[in-house]
């Protein structure tokens, strides 16, 4: 994942997915039960244009696997 916020389909594309309940099953939910990635609308989870990107601790985690 980028540092900014993605679309669902993006994430999905990225990924190589195309299942999107699977998707979100596997990867959203636990994402966010983790505190690995955040939305951008809190407080509307279904909001139609719902976006998703890692959180500070999960964009410190990735810089340091990369080094």
């Amino acid at each position: 994942m980028k540092s900014g916020y993605m679309s669902t389909n993006d994430i999905m594309e990225s990924c190589g997915l195309k299942d999107r309940k699977y998707f979100r099953e596997s990867y959203i939910v636990p994402g966010l039960i983790d505190h690995a990635i955040e939305r951008k609308y809190p407080n509307k989870p279904n909001h139609p244009r719902q976006m998703y990107r890692l959180t500070k601790q999960a964009l410190e985690w990735k810089k340091y696997q990369e080094d």
